[in-house]
């Protein structure tokens, strides 16, 4: 009766479409071309001389395994995370899982394993608090639905006193990034916790991977965790 009522439509298009993306807009939105980085994902001339690292990545730590993401940044997909992200778009989550479910089946490294766990990176939470949710834990939800695979809460995001990483150079990022995020605690009942051993990083948007390296750094010391890969809906800069 509500969808009756209430029909959905499309948030690019306006026509009416059983998710809030109509499989048109979907198909038309810009995906990351080929080849890219085996390392961080980003589109390259295939010309580096680390067939496994482009030059952006090149003498970083190797904290993940390995990224990759959906999208390229134009207008119309940045418009779309925005409004998952800053207008309370929670609708947006699902349609925009199907997207990183695309990209899950076009990468050999996530399909050759069945036990990944999705980790949503965290936001902080007075930011929790004045959105109501997270996006990339909305993304990792309906991810983990379609994979049929866990998803667990393993980060918490402190208040570094930086309101947004958005302006910060590459450098002061990573610096950012490595105080701002920490895994949880177990509880104090639970003497050997137990950790899975392949875990996914799920965010909205991959710019420099600082975030990334930091949460992969934090992750890696729990024990039983063997590798850690990151994905992300949108690569800025690309």
């Amino acid at each position: 009766m509500l969808s009756w009522l209430f029909p959905s439509t499309c948030e690019i298009c306006g026509l009416g479409a059983e998710l809030t993306l109509c499989p048109e807009c979907m198909r038309n939105l810009s995906r990351i071309p080929a080849p890219i980085c085996l390392h961080c994902g980003a589109p390259t001339a295939g010309q580096q001389t680390d067939p496994d690292r482009c030059e952006n990545c090149t003498g970083i730590a190797r904290s993940f395994s390995f990224a990759r993401q959906a999208l390229r940044q134009t207008e119309e997909n940045m418009r779309l995370i925005h409004q998952l992200k800053y207008h309370r778009a929670i609708h947006l989550a699902r349609p925009l899982a199907l997207l990183l479910n695309e990209l899950w089946e076009q990468t050999p490294r996530l399909t050759a394993h069945n036990d990944w766990v999705l980790v949503p990176v965290p936001v902080t939470p007075e930011k929790l608090y004045s959105r109501g949710y997270n996006q990339a834990g909305e993304l990792a939800r309906h991810l983990a639905r379609l994979r049929k695979l866990r998803m667990a809460d393993l980060l918490l995001r402190r208040d570094t006193g930086i309101i947004s990483q958005t302006r910060l150079t590459a450098h002061a990022r990573r610096l950012n990034a490595m105080q701002a995020y920490r895994t949880r605690h177990p509880g104090l009942l639970i003497r050997r916790p137990s950790y899975p051993p392949r875990i996914v990083l799920v965010d909205d948007v991959f710019t420099t991977g600082s975030t990334a390296r930091a949460c992969a750094t934090q992750l890696r010391k729990l024990p039983g965790v063997k590798e850690v890969a990151a994905i992300a809906l949108v690569r800025i800069g690309s």
